[in-house]
């Protein structure tokens, strides 16, 4: 279920039931030729909707807001980088602004991996824990829950090629990617898109990824009514 397309009754209803938040956070980030710039966000709410759909679960619309991005490490345009202190207010009165509303657990998702970013995100979700122990508060990148399957981050390479071609195939043109250019020169980090990546790989890693969010979710919505 998506927050923003839902009637005030339903909202009610749901936070009787299974009042889980999912919010998906991303940035607007070069990612090689190949890969529209708005991947890490986009990418993040297709995630956060699927893992919803698992969990019973409302999914928020994305928060475009990426620090550490590709434009002050490598200089590629097309970026909009935020600052470390952007990223914190925000999170923090995104759980405020849930947990007022009523919601027991809320998950934060980042398709955006930049660690500093990854930590930011991290560091506030433990902080308002603490703060609330009626809450369960979770920030992760969407990785985290499969490296066992071997996923552990990229960018744009083999596996988030994948999930996005997966996703939004409307927006993956694996023929842009320069052959002709190293990875690096391109922006593009871990293994070769264009040998190694595929949508089926992406639909499994998203559906992987789906049924262990939704499977936390639950375990921490429990946790909660003890």
């Amino acid at each position: 279920m998506k927050y923003e397309r839902m009637f005030p009754a339903e909202v009610e209803a749901q936070l009787k039931t299974r009042p889980i938040a999912i919010v998906p956070w991303g940035a607007l980030e070069w990612h090689g030729y190949h890969l529209a710039i708005g991947q890490d966000a986009l990418k993040a709410q297709g995630i956060a909707d699927r893992c919803a759909e698992e969990a019973g679960a409302i999914s928020l619309p994305v928060v475009w807001c990426g620090f550490q991005t590709m434009k002050p490490h490598a200089g590629f345009k097309h970026t909009l980088e935020f600052r470390d202190e952007t990223v914190r207010t925000l999170a923090r009165e995104y759980l405020e602004q849930l947990d007022d509303e009523g919601f027991k657990v809320i998950v934060i998702i980042t398709g955006h991996y930049g660690g500093l970013h990854v930590r930011a995100l991290k560091e506030v979700a433990e902080w308002y824990q603490l703060k609330h122990p009626h809450l369960r508060v979770w920030a992760l990148p969407e990785y985290e829950v499969v490296t066992d399957l071997s996923y552990n981050g990229d960018h744009a390479g083999k596996w988030e090629t994948s999930i996005f071609w997966h996703l939004h195939p409307e927006l993956t043109d694996i023929s842009r990617y320069r052959k002709d250019l190293t990875m690096e020169e391109q922006g593009v980090g871990g293994e070769d898109p264009s040998e190694h990546a595929s949508p089926e790989l992406g639909e499994m890693i998203v559906n992987a990824i789906a049924e262990r969010v939704a499977a936390r979710c639950g375990e921490l919505l429990a946790e909660t009514q003890n």
